[in-house]
């Protein structure tokens, strides 16, 4: 069993606090290729500390510190009070609230993802919408949100988003991880 980190954007990361996102896709020449079922992951995303904190450095700042996540914050004003944001691949193994446990690997064209693979990834129908992933802008300011009227297509386009613009057409192979999701640090696994 290895631990490792992983980043998720603040969509993600409410998709999965929410229990939306059971599955993930990375690039197959992340470091995730390497993972195993039975590895675990913990997730680092985009937090903030206390204001006196905003000049030390992360991996300085003491285990008890107060620190809030950007993704769950009630508006960036309040994070604005708080301190500066701190980008994911920033935050400490300590500051971590979620935990992946691996399921599944598979390396596989990321155009093989499926409907169900998709609504895994964290995307949801809406009524008035199609397909879409609560949280993600449209690119194009003119269009008030994005979205797709399939669940995969809904995912190629926010892999566009993520990767740039044609990265869903390029087809690279991805390392597909399915996961259950612990809600606590990895060191401190719930009771």
């Amino acid at each position: 069993m290895t631990d490792r980190p992983i980043i998720f954007s603040a969509p993600m990361v409410r998709a999965l606090l929410s229990g939306r996102k059971t599955q993930t896709r990375r690039l197959a020449t992340s470091p995730l290729r390497k993972c195993l079922v039975g590895d675990r992951l913990y997730v680092r995303e985009a937090w903030y500390a206390a204001r006196s904190l905003d000049r030390t450095k992360p991996s300085l700042i003491p285990l008890d510190a107060d620190i809030e996540h950007a993704a769950t914050a009630r508006s960036y004003a309040e994070i604005g009070l708080k301190g500066r944001i701190r980008p994911g691949m920033h935050m400490p193994r300590w500051a971590s609230r979620l935990t992946l446990i691996v399921e599944g690997v598979r390396v596989e064209p990321l155009q093989a993802i499926s409907e169900a693979d998709a609504i895994a990834e964290g995307v949801i129908e809406d009524p008035d919408k199609g397909f879409c992933v609560p949280g993600v802008e449209h690119p194009n300011r003119d269009f008030p949100w994005l979205s797709r009227s399939t669940a995969r297509g809904m995912y190629g386009a926010l892999w566009d988003t993520l990767h740039g613009p044609g990265q869903w057409l390029g087809n690279p192979d991805v390392v597909a991880l399915t996961f259950r999701v612990v809600l606590g640090n990895i060191d401190r696994p719930p009771p």
